[in-house]
């Protein structure tokens, strides 16, 4: 049998994260060099496994171990994705070893003194398909596999290795975010300047066995490697073993915009969601809503308000807007939550006035041109311009706005929120009512954006082209790639020194002092008051550049996400994988 390339990881079905972007947008450069011997393990979901998974029949020796293990109550599925580029893989079904996962706790207990007596599901679950990767792994093995690599991603794939201990394998192992450092900065404990006794404060924390899991698995595979500086302190600190190699994520530039097309589509786009903007706010304002003279920023990803600095962001803009306010500043902000989260309903008055709205659109765009010609008339005879819509006309129109619904209160998003939502908290904390005279206001958008969502009608990355600015001064961020993505489509981007993403570039010192393009809020070590107040004055800064100094900063973001094609970073991987070949 051929040498092969195998990446284990649980987001292979999970299909959500980081660590799947990674995955699949890394997945064309291997296949590159590796062609069919490159395979992904991962999950199998049910149902969920069958969107983007189409099963095919194995050939060779893999049909062989695939029958041999379906004899044994093994079920793998070998197929192929139909989206995003993965290259063929297997989906390995776990529910045999989920029935014995007592056995399987105990005999990592009796093994490595892993206690898993506290554990629940989101353990049992990972550990049961590992059990089920590691006698898939036992076969390929007697096929004649021994010298192929297996490349492990985080601990939900990590028992692997401690069930194959003794096979003396080519094994890599990944940690994208060490359980401890996630779980102390999701509590907001300073970990970088606080001394941690990881196996004492993980027993107090309820994740002994993850963490456990995790540490073997850093300590038995062959290399371990790491995604930055900053997680590379992280590892050592809490695994107790140094990274062997950093290996930092990497963007497949080809599928982004080139600048001149950035340029042409943040029109259109930043065109779209200012309608938007009119449409949502202009039923409660008795003024026109200020929309072009406006900058939108935005903020996005999984709901941690504190590791991914929401909490601050909001906290800053609050003071911006009181700032741009009292300096009489003729600016106005749009801040819009893409953050996916629990709501009760669609906002149907926010849905319907937009509706109406595009209705009287329409209906005017259809008299255009006769309004015009009324319009030239009446200059051309220099009389008053009055009347320029007839009877029946005023008539239809107001037909059209009486369908126009206000709510007790000026909306905060698209949908209905439960009141208890810490967005809505964070909201008043910061003294952003989304008041006519407030030169900050904010969009609430819990769903996932798609082109036909009944809002926006725009995808993410349109979204973001369509943007001024995207916020990430997390503080707790392995990597970070929704800053790199919005640098990639052209737009500015704040994060912070707590980023993997950050640490990087600081490390490689690739930043342009001038015209930045991208904001590194230092929030290591430092008071929240302080860092709130430099982040308001990093907003500042942004609102009052001229266009031309916004345009260079475009331009710098776009040049320093050219750092990060996988054209380039790939050599990290297969540097790694050379060498493992040559043990």
């Amino acid at each position: 049998m051929s040498k092969y390339l195998f990446e284990i990881s649980w987001e292979v079905g999970n299909k959500i994260g980081g660590i799947y972007t990674v995955l699949s947008s890394k997945a064309g450069y291997i296949k590159n060099h590796y062609g069919k011997n490159y395979f992904v393990v991962g999950p199998y979901l049910g149902a969920k496994s069958h969107n983007d998974f189409r099963i095919l029949e194995p050939s060779g020796e893999f049909k062989e171990i695939i029958n041999n293990l379906q004899k044994r109550g093994l079920i793998i599925y070998y197929g192929e994705w139909l989206v995003n580029g993965l290259p063929n893989g297997f989906l390995i079904d776990f529910q045999k070893y989920l029935h014995e996962i007592n056995s399987i706790k105990y005999e990592l207990w009796e093994k490595f003194g892993i206690d898993s007596l506290r554990t629940s599901r989101d353990y049992d679950e990972p550990v049961a398909w590992s059990k089920a990767v590691s006698e898939f792994i036992k076969e390929l093995i007697k096929m004649g596999c021994r010298d192929s690599i297996f490349h492990f991603h985080e601990w939900l794939s990590g028992a692997t290795i401690l069930f194959l201990k003794d096979y003396n394998l080519k094994t890599i192992f990944t940690t994208h975010a060490t359980v401890l450092g996630r779980t102390l900065a999701g509590i907001g404990i300073n970990f970088w300047e606080e001394y941690i006794d990881p196996q004492k404060i993980a027993y107090d924390l309820g994740i002994e066995a993850k963490h456990g899991i995790e540490k073997y698995s850093a300590k038995f595979s062959k290399i371990l490697t790491t995604i930055s500086y900053l997680t590379a302190w992280e590892v050592e600190k809490f695994l107790g073993r140094k990274a062997d190699n950093i290996l930092p994520n990497g963007i497949d530039l080809k599928k982004f915009p080139t600048f001149e097309e950035i340029a042409t589509q943040h029109q259109k786009n930043k065109s779209r969601i200012l309608d938007f903007i009119l449409y949502f706010f202009s039923p409660y304002f008795k003024k026109h809503c200020p929309v072009q003279n406006s900058l939108i920023f935005f903020i996005s990803g999984r709901k941690e308000i504190k590791n991914k600095g929401f909490d601050i962001t909001l906290l800053a803009l609050g003071q911006l807007n009181k700032t741009l306010k009292n300096k009489n500043i003729n600016k106005n902000i749009y801040l819009f939550v893409f953050v996916p989260q629990e709501f009760i309903d669609i906002d149907h008055s926010v849905l319907e006035n937009l509706i109406t709205y595009q209705s009287l659109e329409h209906y005017l765009e259809n008299l255009s041109k006769e309004i015009h010609s009324r319009i030239l008339h009446f200059l051309i005879h220099q009389k008053p311009i009055k009347d320029i819509f007839n009877n029946e006309e005023i008539l239809e129109i107001r037909k059209i706005l009486s369908r126009i619904k206000i709510g007790k209160e000026i909306p905060k998003s698209t949908h209905l929120l439960n009141p208890a939502n810490e967005f809505l908290d964070l909201l008043k904390k910061a003294g952003l009512n989304n008041a006519e005279e407030d030169k900050v206001k904010v969009i609430l958008y819990p769903i996932y954006l798609n082109s036909a969502d009944g809002f926006l009608n725009l995808d993410y990355y349109e979204a973001v082209n369509g943007s001024h600015l995207g916020i990430f001064p997390s503080f707790y961020e392995p990597w970070g790639y929704t800053p790199l993505e919005t640098l990639a489509g052209g737009v500015m981007a704040v994060t912070s020194d707590l980023t993997g993403f950050a640490s990087y570039i600081k490390e490689k010192g690739l930043l342009s002092f001038e015209h930045p393009g991208l904001f590194i809020l230092e929030r290591k070590g430092r008071k929240e008051s302080e860092v709130i107040d430099d982040l308001t004055e990093i907003f500042l800064k942004i609102v009052l550049m001229s266009r031309s100094e916004r345009i260079q900063n475009k331009y710098e973001a776009r040049r320093l996400a050219s750092h990060f094609d996988w054209e380039e970073l790939i050599k990290n991987y297969l540097n790694v994988y050379e060498k493992l070949l040559k043990e």
